[in-house]
């Protein structure tokens, strides 16, 4: 017995997929619920980022804070040091300098003004043409 084998060409260039809505609406509702819980991570991880910035900033102006705080103290005891009288006075009798006599000391006996002197009023720009105008005339 012979079998027979016959081949059909099946041509489905012409068919057209049938779009489901329903599958469609759960696919994006799914793709936005997907793209809101990583905006919200990503915020979330933006904050615990800039927190952590911040911890590192504050704690490296506590250290400059510590180190400008040390050297204001060695500047303290510096200056203390330069003005210590022990120390002028020798100095000042190396350099021919003598301690002034009674009649070069001179003790201010009036008082400070409670007000400032009056102060002059600066001229308006009409006034600095009307000026300027006159002149003008006087040199016709």
């Amino acid at each position: 017995m012979t079998e027979i084998y016959m081949i059909k060409q099946i041509d489905n260039s012409r068919l057209t997929r049938e779009i489901d809505v329903q599958r469609t609406k759960e696919c994006m509702h799914l793709l936005f619920l997907g793209i809101g819980c990583l905006l919200i991570l990503l915020f979330l991880c933006l904050q615990h980022f800039r927190a952590l910035r911040s911890g590192y900033e504050t704690e490296q102006l506590k250290k400059e804070l510590a180190q400008l705080e040390e050297m204001n103290q060695r500047l303290k005891v510096e200056c203390a040091h330069l003005k210590d009288p022990q120390r002028i006075v020798p100095l000042a009798k190396q350099l021919g300098l003598q301690e002034p006599s009674s009649e070069q000391i001179v003790v201010w006996q009036g008082g400070f003004p409670s007000e400032p002197a009056a102060t002059l009023v600066a001229s308006t720009d009409k006034q600095l043409l009307a000026a300027a105008e006159g002149r003008e005339q006087t040199l016709r």
